[in-house]
């Protein structure tokens, strides 16, 4: 082949007390990275279709999971050239950079008939993400694998896929404002009491049964985050209404996604449309314009097109 197109759907990490280690994928937006033969040697960004997104292949994620699949496979005089088209926002806590760093390694290995495994092709998208967002692969590793995803330790790397019940429905409200991963994870504290940890650990578990079972009270009750969430409310205007609004539509549970600022709730297929419009007009009133994107989960994850 002398060009291929693959897709990687966006995702919702944390998704309140999995913090770096639980993530799903989500079903109707992703970024697409189109990969075709070059003449002369390494990586090069053709165009992005983000202007803000860096050209530079040290610098985008796409390049970077590329070139570290042309490492792997010892092809690193092979020329690849990439077209990039974002579909997630950017610093949205919608899992962008993983997305671009999935596809752009899954698009070079197909083009090139590679002989990664799984596991492999996640590593090489896990080290272009390091370099913008810093190592956790609790959004690469859904958007390559799809469905919920819990990683049980970056090195080695170790992870498993969980259930969501069908019942439920993920709905996003992303406000017309940025939060930079890196500064939302300047703010983190060092270190954190050992009844938050136990809290912490027990609400994760709680959490997984929930989405397995459809448990809308299990989900109420564990989508808690006792470590990130209360040191980034300040960096998320707007947000603490909305949580309100959102649970009093009838959401299970809110948090950020990810590093934010996106509000994810989780609800009730029948409820959902009316928790995006509340979580809107909460915004709204609070001078905040927003996007809404209601989801399943994205099963298949990372796929050519």
């Amino acid at each position: 082949m002398d060009r291929v197109t693959a897709y990687a759907p966006g995702s919702t990490s944390n998704v309140g007390p999995g913090f770096d280690c639980l993530g799903i994928a989500v079903a109707g937006i992703g970024d697409r990275v189109s990969a075709s033969r070059a003449a002369r040697p390494g990586v090069r960004v053709l165009s992005v279709s983000d202007t803000r997104i860096p050209r530079e292949a040290t610098l985008n994620t796409a390049a970077l999971g590329a070139a570290e699949v042309l490492r792997r496979l010892g092809r690193e005089q092979d020329g690849v050239e990439l077209v990039i088209e974002k579909g997630l926002p950017l610093s949205g806590g919608l899992g962008g950079s993983a997305a671009s760093a999935v596809a752009g390694a899954f698009a070079t290995h197909a083009l090139l008939g590679g002989s990664l495994g799984e596991a492999e092709l996640l590593r090489c998208a896990i080290e272009a993400e390091a370099v913008v967002a810093g190592r956790h692969p609790d959004n690469a590793a859904p958007s390559l694998l799809g469905g919920a995803v819990v990683v049980l330790g970056a090195e080695p790397l170790r992870y498993t896929r969980v259930g969501v019940h069908s019942s439920l429905r993920l709905v996003f409200v992303t406000p017309a404002y940025g939060v930079l991963t890196a500064h939302a994870r300047s703010v983190l504290p060092e270190s954190v009491p050992r009844a938050d940890a136990v809290a912490q650990a027990a609400a994760l578990a709680g959490l997984v049964l929930g989405l397995e079972r459809g448990d809308g009270e299990l989900i109420e009750a564990a989508m808690v985050d006792r470590i990130a969430e209360p040191r980034r409310i300040p960096l998320y205007p707007g947000f603490a209404p909305a949580r309100e609004a959102a649970l009093g539509a009838g959401a299970f549970g809110v948090a950020v996604s990810g590093a934010g600022p996106t509000l994810l709730a989780l609800a009730p297929a029948a409820r959902a449309d009316a928790v995006a419009r509340a979580v809107a007009a909460a915004y709204e009133g609070e001078g905040v314009a927003s996007a809404v994107h209601v989801a399943g989960v994205d099963d298949r994850g990372a796929r050519l097109e």
